[in-house]
């Protein structure tokens, strides 16, 4: 059994995280987006909720970061909540369980979009029943 180069372990130390950067309080910070759970709209804001807890505010909508967020497996489950999917438990017709025990609700109109389309039932293959779908 060989053991990894220098070359490729510095090739995988290097490949960066994606990250998002936001405005907290007249500073920026930048997360790994990989560490956002979900985001819930308050009217023009964000409230961004990560794995360690903490939440942040951003003084921009939710339609924003669901553009910004949706390449990177955020899934627009309620017109008040996007979902990073690789944190969700269960799923059902009208909520979302993530892994830190979170319920989210799933609105109907979303539930049947998810229903109709392959692309995005399959990223909740794994953890949703059929019998559970409208």
């Amino acid at each position: 059994m060989s053991q990894p180069s220098l070359f490729s372990l510095l090739q995988l130390e290097a490949t960066p995280v994606p990250r998002l950067c936001i405005h907290i309080g007249g500073l920026v910070r930048a997360i790994d987006i990989q560490n956002i759970l979900y985001l819930q709209s308050e009217v023009n804001y964000t409230r961004f909720f990560v794995k360690d807890g903490k939440t942040y505010l951003e003084a921009k909508t939710l339609k924003y970061f669901d553009k910004v967020l949706e390449e990177n497996g955020f899934i627009r489950i309620h017109k008040s909540y996007l979902v990073n999917k690789n944190a969700v438990g269960t799923m059902t017709a009208d909520h979302v369980l993530l892994k830190n025990g979170t319920q989210l609700p799933v609105s109907r109109r979303k539930a049947r979009a998810l229903k109709r389309n392959d692309g995005m039932v399959s990223l909740f293959s794994k953890v949703c029943e059929p019998r559970s779908w409208y």
